[in-house]
């Protein structure tokens, strides 16, 4: 009645599977890095691996995958959120982009140490209210709070010691 999927033949693994694969991929996820691309593919066609980089190549040539477009597109949203410049960079490198790709892209954000400063102490007030912070324990929690979310210490530092009469 029903063929069981064991039954089936393996389809055959050509180059233009491989690229309606990336390209079904793109269109129902949005974008990718190359490195995670080819990745799915090797995971997917580990049977004959010998289409993935021709085919990626294809789409980097067209401008359909670019790393670059893509990591800048990226570090403009996590700018716009309270996040510091290391903590943009270590969601880049998760993603898979290169060092240097990261670095273009962190160093192209206008951002000041003034305006660093500002989003720590958004996240301080938030966390830990206006005043600044004299408890030794809190203020340690506050350092470790703002540093994990990316700040340099001496931001960090600033934003935690700040009080609304200095503006």
């Amino acid at each position: 009645m029903f063929k069981k999927a064991q039954d089936a033949k393996p389809k055959e693994i050509t180059y233009e599977r491989v690229k309606g694969y990336f390209l079904w991929l793109i269109g129902k996820y949005g974008d990718y890095t190359s490195k995670t691309l080819m990745q799915k593919a090797n995971l997917l066609f580990k049977e004959d691996t010998s289409f993935n980089e021709e085919a990626l190549n294809h789409l980097i040539e067209r401008g359909i995958v670019d790393d670059l477009r893509y990591a800048q597109r990226l570090t403009l949203s996590y700018s716009e959120k309270n996040i510091g410049p290391n903590k943009i960079k270590q969601k880049l490198y998760t993603k898979g982009f290169t060092s240097q790709i990261i670095n273009e892209c962190v160093e192209s954000i206008s951002n000041t140490e003034e305006d660093y400063l500002d989003k720590a102490l958004a996240l301080k007030i938030k966390k830990f209210g206006e005043p600044p912070i004299v408890d030794e324990k809190i203020k340690q929690k506050a350092l470790r709070h703002l540093i994990g979310q990316g700040f340099s210490y001496s931001v960090a530092n600033k934003a935690i010691s700040h009080s609304s009469k200095e503006n």
